[in-house]
């Protein structure tokens, strides 16, 4: 048996087409942390005018956490048909074997990533999500359902703590407040000047710590000093629970069959738009106040709450009107230049981080914080058209991305004359 073949015909096409919107729709939101300061600052933004501003809330809004929610539902997917196809080719022990592999593996591209190239890596954040699931992989729908709800929890009760905690915080500082300076003691000025120093309006200011990488090495070294992989953290804590979450979602849709016939749900599309309509108004509630009412404290348990999971919500309404979307009318279309963007999905991350570090740091062109967010439009089509066209090429002479075969010889490769 010859492990290393898996033919085009193994692979559903939806998830092609969807990996491939994901990683061209991940670059919008991508290219900030490259282009800007702070980009995640609600209010170091690029430029401080109304229009960068407004353009900003339609960037969040529409992207910000969207695909990366995309591609962890569609790593909850990948999980489940791996090992499904792996235990057809072997069987026990050396099916975990592979699997172990394979995450081990994309741990080290990951954490590569982060250090020579962008520290915002994900992939090795993902890999630690991926041993986490594995308990999951004989669990019944029902059992998988309620860890769900349970993982779900976990966010909410800390939204609640958070809430709690500011509501105490707003009622000292009134307290506080309601006094002249003269009689608050030095605890209660402490607090009135936390408070106004955190919710107050602020303008747009950079700073010289916040200038961009001036050489590859210089990053590097900062990448090394500040990095969290190398002080033990080997994932990001404020997102664990959401993204097995969502890829724990991604093996129940899976498995539900809609990836190779959305027919299977009877009110698919009912629920497809409704969970995309939801998605919509909510994350447009959490980013305008997030962009424009910044400075307005959360007081109320449940805006607390709708704000913990809107970008989770989106991504799921993406996936789920752009599976029926394909299938329903573009299936018999010639998708191959999209549908191979998400072959090589892997490749074409690093490919990003590498053509934005050229085009944004100090080491390649230098163009940091010199575009607004409308014209930042222009490189995100170059590459995109740029990426489109070598995968394009490539895919001509091979059947997966370079990082893809890489990935697969360093999996399967120790087991190709045992079981040939």
């Amino acid at each position: 048996m010859n492990l290393q073949s898996t033919s085009v015909q193994d692979r559903i096409p939806s998830l092609d087409f969807l990996r491939g919107i994901a990683v061209l729709g991940i670059l919008l939101i991508n290219i900030e942390s490259f282009a800007y300061p702070n980009p995640w600052s609600s209010w170091k933004y690029g430029y401080p005018t109304p229009q960068d501003h407004h353009v900003r809330f339609w960037v969040y809004f529409l992207t910000q956490g969207k695909f990366y929610t995309m591609f962890a539902l569609l790593f909850g997917v990948g999980f489940n048909l791996f090992l499904d196809r792996a235990q057809r080719k072997v069987d026990g022990l050396r099916v975990l074997d592979l699997y172990a592999r394979r995450i081990f593996w994309l741990f080290i591209f990951g954490v590569i990533h982060a250090y020579f190239i962008w520290d915002g890596d994900i992939l090795f954040h993902y890999a630690i999500c991926g041993l986490l699931l594995l308990p999951f992989r004989s669990m019944k729908g029902r059992s998988i359902v309620i860890s769900i709800f349970i993982l779900a929890a976990i966010p909410l009760f800390k939204s609640y703590e958070n809430v709690s905690s500011r509501q105490q915080s707003f009622e000292s500082y009134r307290v506080a407040v309601e006094k002249s300076e003269k009689e608050r003691s030095s605890e209660e000025q402490r607090k009135v000047t936390n408070w106004e120093n955190r919710y107050s309006e602020k303008m747009f200011e950079y700073t010289d710590e916040e200038a961009p990488k001036q050489s590859y090495w210089q990053g590097v070294k900062h990448s090394l000093k500040e990095g969290q992989v190398f002080d033990g953290l080997f994932y990001y804590d404020s997102i664990l629970f959401s993204s097995l979450m969502v890829m724990l979602i991604g093996v129940l849709l899976f498995r539900s069959g809609i990836f190779s016939d959305y027919k299977v749900w009877d009110y698919y599309w009912f629920i497809a738009i409704g969970v995309l309509l939801f998605g919509l108004i909510i994350n447009a509630y959490r980013f305008y106040h997030w962009t424009f009412l910044d400075h307005e404290p959360i007081l109320e348990f449940w805006q607390g709450w709708i704000f913990s999971f809107p970008k989770e919500m989106l991504g799921i309404g993406y996936v789920l009107i752009l599976n029926g979307i394909y299938q329903k009318y573009l299936k018999s279309r010639k998708l191959g230049w999209l549908t191979g963007v998400g072959r090589t999905a892997l490749s074409n991350y690093i490919f990003q981080s590498i053509v934005l570090g050229l085009l944004f740091y100090g080491y390649g062109l230098g163009w940091h914080n010199q575009f607004s967010r409308i014209e930042l439009l222009v490189p995100v089509v170059g590459i995109w058209i740029l990426q489109i066209l070598l995968t394009q090429i490539w895919l001509r002479y091979y059947k997966q991305g370079p990082l893809e075969i890489l990935w697969r010889i360093l999996t399967y490769g120790f087991l190709k004359k045992e079981d040939a």
